[in-house]
């Protein structure tokens, strides 16, 4: 019994490169899909592992070729599964920095992405007017992103999306501004007492006439 490797696989139902039962291309730590490309990441480097043809259908970027266009059949679509768990599904773009991002999607036993939509175990997350239009996201992802448009597609492995949360502000004293003492103390009614108490006397000096002798 083959043993199956943790992380992301990418799969092919439909089309001349169907994966059928198979588990697919992989394991990967993620797998961006954008444009017409898909590129598999693994220990930081990237590699096209699918690319798809001006018909439609996606193809295996080793085996694609110029004649593949005359022999494809069905519908292509691409089927992202887990090694050894489910997967969870980002959407990214070139947003500039500060913009909310949407939260992870998932995790699902299995993703498939058409060419009009995206479906996670049968769930619609995202629509598509034609293959070159942005993704649309449903009420899937929350009131506040539903009708948001990503132009891109990430896939991990459900144990590794916590390390891509943001970190909560305020969650440690280094978020924190340092605070002058000198402005502590000059706030602090109690500490400007105590400081009174503890002042020390002045030297006073008297002078006398000195006595005749």
């Amino acid at each position: 019994m083959a043993v199956t490797a943790a992380g992301v696989y990418l799969g092919f139902d439909g089309g001349p490169d169907a994966s059928g039962s198979g588990q697919g291309i992989g394991p990967y730590d993620e797998i961006v899909l954008r444009g017409a490309r898909a590129v598999g990441e693994r220990d930081g480097l990237g590699k096209i592992i699918a690319l798809r043809s001006a018909a439609g259908s996606w193809r295996d970027a080793e085996t694609s070729s110029a004649e593949s266009d005359q022999v494809e059949i069905g519908r292509g679509d691409l089927r992202v599964t887990g090694g050894h768990g489910e997967v969870v599904v980002r959407f990214s773009d070139d947003e500039v920095a500060g913009h909310a991002s949407v939260p992870d999607l998932g995790p699902f036993a299995v993703v498939v992405v058409g060419t009009h939509d995206v479906r996670g175990d049968e769930e619609t997350l995202a629509v598509r007017v034609s293959r070159i239009s942005p993704w649309q996201l449903t009420d899937r992802a929350g009131a506040s992103f539903q009708g948001a448009m990503k132009d891109a597609l990430i896939f991990a492995a459900a144990g590794r999306s916590a390390a891509s949360q943001p970190r909560p502000l305020g969650a440690t004293t280094e978020s924190r501004p340092p605070q002058p003492q000198a402005a502590a103390v000059a706030d602090d009614p109690e500490a400007s007492v105590w400081i009174d108490r503890v002042r020390a006397a002045p030297n006073i000096y008297i002078s006398r006439p000195e006595r005749k002798r």
